[in-house]
């Protein structure tokens, strides 16, 4: 792994870990065992690491969700199995330090605003599309509208304070999210694929 990349990989799972505000310059140096001099080879500041660290973050959620979208699954099983592989990539983020981002590095924050709103809603357009085409989605359901719901979906699970009460399992509220996006669009056949899925999630 390159330097640069390795950094990044490192002061990611730092800031996703304990939070961007408390992690510094030094303790990142110091997890590495560089000096802050040669942390300072690659980033400006602490505000530049933070952004690619959001970016490299962001990638690495595009290239799952490809990886994904290139095994043919059909929409059903890609939701779910996106749901799986993100959450996996995601267990050891504490969601609270998004908190964090949005208060103290705004330019990072609409980094990953723009991804939610943006790749996001092209997912789910797509998905649609096709769930349609293989008769799993319901041929009155608005594309657009449906894709826009998702994504705003996807955006209340990044806001753990408006769900503290119930349960703040990442998995836990990304597959319920994803079920009750996809008993509102499919059709009758579509619902006997998810049933069949969420039968033998419930065996395993």
């Amino acid at each position: 792994m390159e330097p640069k990349q390795k950094i990044l990989a490192e002061a990611e799972a730092l800031f996703m870990k304990y939070g961007f505000k408390s992690i510094t310059m030094d303790d990142i140096a110091r997890e590495l065992s560089i000096s802050k001099k040669t942390l300072y080879q690659y980033f400006e500041d602490k505000n530049d690491l933070v952004n690619h660290a959001i970016e490299n973050h962001i990638l690495c959620d595009q290239e799952i969700c490809c990886k994904i979208l290139n095994e043919h699954f059909d929409p059903i099983e890609f939701l779910f199995e996106m749901s799986k592989s993100i959450t996996d990539n995601h267990r050891k983020v504490n969601v609270a330090v998004l908190f964090d981002l949005k208060k103290y590095f705004k330019q990072a924050w609409e980094k990953l605003e723009s991804f939610k709103s943006v790749f996001i809603n092209e997912q789910m357009l797509a998905n649609i599309t096709k769930g349609k085409e293989l008769g799993l989605y319901r041929e009155d359901v608005n594309t657009e509208l449906a894709a826009k719901l998702y994504a705003h979906s996807v955006e209340f699970m990044m806001r753990p304070e408006l769900y503290q009460n119930i349960s703040t399992d990442f998995h836990f509220i990304h597959q319920e999210m994803i079920k009750y996006h996809l008993r509102a669009i499919c059709t009758e056949k579509g619902l006997k694929k998810l049933n069949k899925i969420l039968e033998n999630q419930n065996t395993k």
